[in-house]
């Protein structure tokens, strides 16, 4: 099915590499030593190889046959997302640039923000494109990078927030759907200036990181699951979980979160018990609704090609990631 891209997705990441370590060596060019060094060292970490990261250029072949002119959104959404997993790293203790080990008050900070905020708008600004567009581009980067920051804040405190399907999914939409939407709306914004149809691919965009999100919660047959349980996060999983449950079964779920954190019984338990069956299909019923209300609207505004299929088809292949576990 990637095969619709005209070119292996190796062929295309492989050029949105070579893109993004060309924006780092023009944005660094009057700066040698760590900057260039340490930048380059992180995409290196972070080799973005998921299919799903050519996102904005199947947006781009769906909406007109030519995905290569999104090579710039891949590239942009390359970078960004290796400051971002820096960052995420480093938030959860230490990380490492250029093999050496840092702390989250050192220069990978620095350098976790330059890859994910600064080169990007130097990536635009090196596009032959026409100056509405870029402006646009710059736009749409700057405000999905706050909205993702909210998102990615919000998640960092959400032990403490009400674990409901409602505040997950708004947790979601900031911290993995709006880089998506960016891709999105960047990609469309190639072939259209309306308003009202840039917002619905920026809707698109953020149902699609949904699910991917949905699917690295139950990534390595559901041991993510175990993780969460771990740090406290909320996820959909057992926001479905407490919001489905009995009073007596939703406050023993609720205790076994406070204590599964440091304590391994307790994490077993409630590991073991949002993956009983009444709380997977329900949950694997509302993943899907999520899916087929992403697969509506992406009908609505690309018309049948084989890139739409590609849409499709990484849709659906995300809802069945995030259902996959079993007990």
């Amino acid at each position: 099915m990637l095969s619709v891209l005209t070119q292996p997705p190796s062929v295309w990441l492989g050029r949105v590499d070579a893109e993004a370590l060309a924006g780092v060596e023009a944005a660094c060019q009057d700066h040698s030593g760590l900057l260039r060094a340490g930048l380059s060292a992180l995409l290196d970490r972070y080799p973005g190889s998921v299919p799903s990261r050519l996102f904005g250029i199947a947006v781009a072949g769906a909406l007109t046959g030519r995905p290569e002119e999104a090579v710039p959104v891949g590239t942009v959404s390359r970078l960004w997302w290796a400051g971002a997993q820096a960052l995420d790293d480093l938030a959860d203790g230490v990380g490492e640039v250029a093999g050496e080990v840092v702390t989250p008050d050192g220069k990978a900070v620095l350098l976790a923000m330059a890859c994910g905020t600064l080169v990007p708008f130097a990536v635009i600004d090196r596009q032959p494109l026409p100056p509405e567009i870029t402006e646009s581009w710059r736009r749409t980067l700057l405000g999905t990078s706050i909205q993702a920051t909210a998102g990615q804040l919000a998640d960092l405190a959400s032990f403490d927030s009400p674990c409901t399907w409602a505040q997950v999914i708004r947790s979601y939409r900031g911290k993995t759907g709006a880089p998506y939407g960016r891709d999105a709306v960047m990609a469309a914004r190639l072939s259209t200036d309306d308003p009202v149809t840039l917002r619905a691919w920026r809707v698109f965009g953020e149902l699609f990181g949904l699910l991917r999100q949905v699917a690295n919660d139950a990534a390595h047959d559901g041991s993510g699951i175990d993780e969460d349980l771990a740090n406290g996060t909320l996820t959909l999983l057992l926001a479905h979980a407490l919001e489905t449950a009995g009073p007596e079964t939703h406050e023993r779920l609720l205790r076994l979160r406070i204590h599964a954190r440091r304590d391994l019984g307790a994490r077993a338990e409630l590991s073991e018990a949002l993956r009983r069956p009444g709380v997977t299909s329900g949950y694997a019923d509302r993943i899907g609704a999520l899916r087929d209300q992403a697969c509506a609207l992406l009908d609505r505004l690309a018309p049948a090609s084989d890139h739409r299929d590609l849409l499709h088809h990484l849709l659906h292949g995300s809802a069945r990631l995030a259902v996959a576990a079993r007990p």
